[in-house]
């Protein structure tokens, strides 16, 4: 998110989430079964079966949306939160099967297996941030240097 406040950063969220469902039910002949505003997942997808494809059957998704990030303004790297307002959140409550996030401002949909992100996180001394996001939030998160870390994600411009 980029306004650190949550009424506006959830708009964007949830106006990411539409726009990456929209385009992964184009791209990949999907259809949405159903919104979700839960913390386990944010929707649920059918794609057509696919064999040794991330994208087939029944597939939950957690799709985080980054405004901040700007081919202007590019700290190099992904931001994977994992605490909010004194309570587990993001990477850590999630039982989504892929986690999404999709810069906005870049025009690039970065996708892993959640399995896969939390290997990659527990395995990696990744920089801890504290006190992101909006004022109060005490929003906790790991920096991942998106190029260095790239092979681990299907990367889509959108």
């Amino acid at each position: 998110m980029a306004h650190y406040n949550f009424g506006k950063d959830i708009v964007e969220g949830e106006n990411g989430e539409k726009f990456v469902t929209n385009c992964l039910c184009e791209t990949f002949g999907a259809k949405l079964i159903s919104d979700n505003k839960t913390n386990s997942h944010d929707v649920l997808i059918e794609f057509p079966e696919r064999e040794n494809s991330m994208w087939s059957g029944l597939t939950s998704l957690e799709i985080k949306t980054d405004v901040l990030i700007s081919k202007q303004r590019d700290t190099g790297n992904m931001f994977i939160e994992y605490e909010s307002r004194g309570k587990q959140s993001g990477i850590s409550v999630t039982k989504a099967d892929i986690f999404i996030t999709y810069f906005k401002n870049l025009g690039e949909m970065w996708a892993i297996r959640t399995s896969d992100l939390k290997t990659l996180i527990q395995n990696n001394k990744f920089r801890v941030v504290t006190n992101a996001g909006d004022k109060g939030s005490g929003t906790c998160g790991f920096l991942i240097p998106r190029m260095q870390y790239r092979q681990y994600f299907k990367r889509y411009k959108v």
